[in-house]
């Protein structure tokens, strides 16, 4: 009590007493004008109905708000790469694991060495062989990421938190102060309740522990999910951070069109870097026909591909005056113009890819041999594998040959033909390596086309999502080369200008660098 009154001062503290006396001394009146009329047990009823219908209420408030907790939760970066979203999976084992217990939030020392724990597992995780894995970044993205959250949680204060425009360092300070300073004397104040006033001091303590379950009961909740979150945030950025992933500048668009190829393909900068769409396949498969037939309407694009000389033909499929896709034709890979170092480069750069098999032609060893050597070139965990459809054409020249009426029934099948193409789907799939779900079937030959605007166009819709992550990584790629680019000719170039404007004497010499 000492302290209180050291704080406050006696003249305040009598005042203070003064001023609540009478609102002191009402409950107890009031308590004892129920037990002279018979009506404190009525009140005593009607207090515990009360307090289970607010249970009932807050239990009904806390499920709402926990439908409504995992629409704000932060997700893995769809431009991240394979070796990025393995991590992510560990950040969110951490965070699904994380008890309020084991990291109280009001606890700052705390929240610092959870920190800590999060950026070590990420740091760890793309720098396994390092002794001090946390040291793995460069200055600048450092300082990027910080003030990239700081903003991320300024955002969230100033949105989220009533007045908090309003409320100051010092006004924080002094308000934590005096609740310490009340919890520090709260027993004492309780204890002289109960001994001055009995039934006052039982009616707060029941009305204290109900309305602690209340509060406790949804804020546990609240704060794990608040931990939870806190652990992805922090997660998010250090992947971006020890990932390689972060971009000092932001004002380009992630999905803007590659420098390189804006005068090449004729676009203009404002657009979207379109998708990049690879057909791969023998010889005499159909690319060429394939690509007539899904894409009718399409403008030849000359060197789309920067640095190759291979035969590779791109085209530009527009819509409404902008271009959507770039597909591009290769060579037969069976021939002399389509060597493995061709297949890798082109294959890199694409999004989705479209290999191209012809029904009636079982020796496909050769197929498998190139198919293989493909995923081998595209299992890189920092980058991420465009899906593959594989066009199973010329299905018409299956047996019977002179029979053709589509549409056929292939699951079961319906009739010899039907038979004849489900036959050789099962077969494309084993030779290849595939799931016989990724196999599409489709006729090309002129008057007979069949099962592309239905059958392929809805399996190129479906591996969409998946050919989108890839094309956002892709141009994160493109948007960090242009950035070290453009980084290094200004450092250049302000270096030179520092040297220009040094005096003569304190230039540095040839003799110098000796």
């Amino acid at each position: 009590m000492r302290d209180v009154v050291k704080e406050f001062g006696w003249l305040r503290v009598i005042a203070v007493g003064v001023t609540v006396l009478p609102l002191a001394v009402l409950p107890v009146f009031a308590t004892f004008w129920m037990w002279q009329s018979g009506l404190f047990l009525w009140w005593l009823l009607a207090a515990a109905l009360a307090s289970g219908v607010g249970l009932v209420i807050n239990r009904i408030a806390v499920a709402r708000e926990q439908r409504a907790l995992p629409r704000t939760t932060t997700r893995g970066g769809a431009h991240w790469s394979a070796e990025a979203d393995a991590c992510w999976a560990r950040v969110e084992r951490l965070a699904s694991e994380a008890t309020v217990a084991e990291w109280p939030l009001n606890d700052g020392a705390t929240l610092v060495r959870l920190a800590r724990h999060v950026l070590l597992t990420v740091a760890t995780h793309f720098h396994p062989h390092r002794s001090r894995p946390l040291l793995e970044m460069t200055l600048p993205h450092t300082l990027t990421i910080i003030e990239r959250a700081a903003r991320e949680l300024r955002d969230e204060v100033v949105n989220n938190i009533p007045f908090s425009h309003r409320l100051t360092l010092g006004g924080i300070a002094r308000a934590n102060h005096l609740r310490a300073l009340y919890k520090r004397h709260e027993s004492w104040f309780r204890a002289a309740r109960a001994i001055f006033a009995p039934q006052s001091a039982a009616v707060a303590e029941l009305r204290r522990a109900v309305g602690n379950q209340l509060l406790d009961h949804g804020s546990d909740r609240i704060q794990t999910w608040l931990l939870r979150e806190y652990i992805r945030k922090l997660g998010y950025h250090a992947i971006d951070l020890y990932g390689g992933l972060a971009r000092l500048e932001d004002r380009t668009r992630l999905d803007a069109p590659d420098r390189r190829l804006i005068s090449a393909g004729g676009r203009r900068e404002n657009e979207h870097e379109p998708l990049r769409i690879l057909l791969l396949g023998r010889a005499n498969a159909g690319k060429s026909s394939l690509i007539n037939a899904l894409f009718g309407e399409v403008t030849a694009a000359v060197d789309l591909l920067p640095d190759t000389t291979t035969g590779i033909v791109g085209y530009q499929l527009k819509r409404d005056d902008e271009i959507r896709a770039l597909i591009f034709d290769t060579p037969g890979f069976d021939g002399a113009l389509f060597g493995s170092r061709v297949l890798g480069k082109t294959a890199i750069d694409a999004d989705l890819i479209l290999w191209v098999t012809a029904a009636h032609r079982p020796d496909r060893e050769e197929e498998r041999q190139r198919l293989e050597q493909l995923r081998a070139m595209l299992a890189d965990p920092k980058r991420r594998s465009p899906p593959l459809l594989v066009v199973m054409t010329h299905i018409d020249r299956l047996r019977p040959v002179r029979e053709w009426d589509p549409p056929y029934v292939l699951d079961p099948p319906a009739g010899t033909k039907a038979g004849q193409i489900a036959a050789a789907l099962v077969a494309v799939a084993e030779d290849l390596d595939v799931d016989v779900s990724g196999v599409i079937p489709v006729c090309l030959a002129e008057g007979k086309i069949y099962n592309v605007d239905d059958a392929l166009n809805a399996a190129m819709l479906r591996q969409q999502g998946a050919a989108n992550r890839v094309r956002l990584l892709r141009c994160l790629r493109a948007r960090k080369h242009e950035e070290n680019e453009d980084l290094l000719w200004r450092q250049l170039g302000n270096a030179g200008r520092i040297l220009l404007k040094l005096p003569y004497g304190l230039r540095p010499s040839r003799r110098d660098d000796r």
